[in-house]
């Protein structure tokens, strides 16, 4: 994951920032229940919700790669690229009653773009664009109506990202955008969770993370 990870949720026009790049701290491997709980609405094993769930209402959502903004010669564009493509096939293949498709219109329900925004940046309320928060080496804003119904999604990804980092930090950040907003702060999850929040190795979503995004999206029976 990004180590300094932000993430932010908007109540119509209004973006407000989702605290979740603390991550939720846990002491090892949770059930199901439990991961599902800390992951989406920010709750350690037997504490409150930070906040309520979000998703999205449908279940077909559309992806841009917008054109690069900043000058950072041909290859991390190239690879942004296919980072993007590889992380809708993991997503796309869980099971869940959900599919992320990638078009090339600027009013896709998810937007990801190349910032020259450097990690630890301070970023400004810009609707569409991004909530307030801090710059990690991916940032994700996603907005939702105040019945907790997302209604779109962007994703900054820094130019200085290292190109180690690029497939599980898009994987990641694309992830969350469809509802797992919180990180889970413990090294039983290091490359075992897209979610982990002190690693950048896990380029798959399976076991659990695989599971929430069905519990999110229950397949069709």
């Amino acid at each position: 994951m990004s180590l300094r990870h932000g993430l932010a949720a908007g109540l119509c026009a209004l973006a407000v920032q989702a605290d979740a790049s603390d991550g939720v701290q846990v002491a090892g491997l949770l059930s199901d229940a439990d991961f599902f709980r800390a992951a989406t609405c920010g709750a350690a094993p037997g504490e409150p919700c930070q906040q309520d769930p979000i998703r999205w209402p449908k279940t077909e959502l559309t992806l841009a790669v917008l054109p690069p903004e900043v000058d950072t010669g041909r290859f991390i564009p190239l690879l942004l690229s296919v980072s993007v493509d590889y992380a809708l096939r993991q997503i796309n293949r869980t099971g869940a009653n959900l599919r992320i498709t990638r078009v090339y219109d600027a009013d896709a329900d998810i937007r990801v773009a190349l910032t020259d925004a450097t990690e630890g940046t301070v970023m400004p309320d810009q609707p569409g664009i991004s909530a307030p928060g801090e710059m990690g080496v991916g940032y994700a804003s996603v907005w939702s109506t105040p019945d907790n119904q997302i209604t779109e999604a962007s994703i900054l990804i820094s130019s200085q990202i290292r190109a180690s980092e690029m497939v599980s930090v898009v994987l990641e950040e694309i992830f969350q955008t469809t509802g797992p907003l919180f990180d889970i702060d413990s090294p039983a999850y290091e490359g075992v969770s897209i979610l982990s929040q002190n690693a950048n190795s896990t380029v798959t979503i399976a076991g659990q993370d695989a599971a929430l995004l069905r519990h999110l999206y229950p397949p069709e029976p």
